[in-house]
């Protein structure tokens, strides 16, 4: 039967369940009226915590028993392992406040036994009531009472370390997964291929992942103000961005900090400690929590901080899901940097670019000059040589004036004078041609050493 009774006990895993187990276990054991357990925890002090009770008698589950000459007295001798018995409380040498006690619970006798942890801690006490007459407890029942609280003690202790297990298992879960959802934020945070595309996607997956009411990037105007460069934000919210806030996580102390990766959690911004004048600017955007960080840009310069807001109620933040938004926004200052970089590197390519069309276009211009002075060249040559048949004329025409009649000879002459006149010309436009090309070179010239 005790081994039965102990297996209903050491089959529970929450403590809940171990103190019900064992107060039911007991009474059906020792067949008595009544068996609680009374806490000694100071969660629960001097509270009881189960109850098994027989119908027509006073239930006390969950009532307060607050008796100074008990713990005054008492609870020294029950921490050693003190085992305490009445038969009949109207014969007992008790005090008058303790019978007042059992009075209002209709005892008539009662058993009490501690229930130690295993490491001698006194959890409470396992209490056996008899209130229908007086009982005198004999010897097996208070050993079967003394064995029933050593386990009770061993299976709160197994259910402590087993709730402990589980929490630490819970938070390893937990963590897998918020780094599994990390990884995923990074990889769509460093496809951004500009920095306002990289700011948008980082506050759409802060917002996302921890499941916030609006997510947003500050970029520090000034020391203590801040401009919304990029929002994701519930519909039923308006939308802020664009807006100037200043704001107390903006402070000369709080800009030194977030440079040096530190974060500002707020649960509950009325109970935050910060200045009235703050918190009615957080107010006028439905703020009632949120989480700052520092998104660090190029050359270790803080840019702005990427902050959630909950908006329709306060929020207990988890460490992890500050840890969370902290790495979310060193992504996003890698990613921010790189694109920053990207921008440059297209933009030098686009003057590189523009750069090589000027060269290609004074190349193109210098060949054409050299083709230019190539012609003038030949030009230069056909002129000298006119001149020198214009000399050869001039002599003939002076050796036929005795052959012709002076018309003819008047008529040659002004045919003479005529081609002198155009070579003339053609002589001063082909210097004037040349002296502009030469200053075109030197144009030119000076350009392409600009251009290196």
């Amino acid at each position: 039967m005790f081994t039965n009774l102990i297996s209903k006990i050491h089959d529970c895993s929450r403590a809940e369940d171990i103190l019900h187990a064992s107060v039911e276990s007991v009474k059906q054991a020792l067949n008595c009226d009544r068996a609680l357990i009374f806490s000694l925890q100071p969660q629960s002090m001097c509270q009881v915590v189960a109850e098994s009770v027989n119908l027509g008698f006073p239930r006390a589950f969950e009532t307060t028993i607050d008796d100074p000459c008990f713990q005054a007295r008492h609870i020294d001798i029950y921490r050693q392992g003190k085992i305490t018995t009445i038969e009949n409380v109207r014969e007992a040498k008790i005090t008058s406040c303790y019978v007042e006690m059992l009075d209002k619970l209709a005892v008539k006798a009662n058993l009490v036994v501690p229930v130690l942890l295993p490491g001698g801690e006194l959890y409470g006490l396992l209490i056996v009531h008899q209130c229908s007459h007086p009982r005198a407890w004999k010897p097996e029942e208070i050993t079967l009472a003394a064995q029933m609280a050593m386990q009770i003690g061993w299976a709160l202790d197994n259910a402590v370390r087993w709730s402990e297990c589980q929490r630490i298992q819970l938070s390893l879960d937990r963590q897998r997964d918020y780094n599994d959802l990390l990884s995923a934020a990074s990889q769509k945070i460093h496809q951004g291929t500009t920095r306002a595309e990289v700011l948008q996607i980082a506050t759409t997956q802060a917002q996302t992942i921890l499941k916030a009411d609006r997510a947003i990037v500050y970029a520090f105007d000034r020391p203590n103000t801040g401009r919304v460069v990029a929002e994701s934000t519930l519909p039923a919210l308006a939308p802020i961005r664009g807006i100037t806030i200043e704001d107390p996580c903006f402070e000369p102390d709080y800009i030194d900090k977030y440079q040096h990766g530190g974060v500002m959690s707020i649960d509950n911004i009325h109970q935050a400690g910060i200045r009235e004048y703050f918190v009615d600017n957080l107010v006028k955007i439905a703020v009632k929590a949120s989480i700052s960080v520092p998104i660090i840009g190029s050359q270790n310069e803080l840019f702005g901080l990427l902050v959630v807001h909950q908006c329709f109620n306060y929020r207990n933040w988890l460490d992890v899901e500050v840890d969370l938004l902290r790495n979310m926004a060193f992504q996003a200052g890698l990613a921010f940097t790189k694109s920053h970089f990207q921008e440059e590197i297209v933009a030098m390519k686009s003057s590189l670019k523009r750069a090589g069309l000027v060269k290609e276009t004074i190349t193109n211009a210098d060949t054409q000059i050299q083709h230019v002075k190539e012609s003038l060249t030949s030009s230069v040559q056909t002129l000298d040589e006119a001149k020198h048949l214009m000399r050869l004329l001039s002599h003939e025409v002076l050796s036929l004036t005795q052959k012709f009649s002076s018309e003819d000879i008047n008529l040659i002459r002004i045919i003479a004078k005529k081609l002198q006149s155009n070579t003339e010309s053609a002589t001063m436009g082909t210097l004037s041609l040349q002296s502009n090309i030469a200053e075109l070179e030197t144009a030119i010239d000076s350009a392409i050493k600009v251009y290196k």
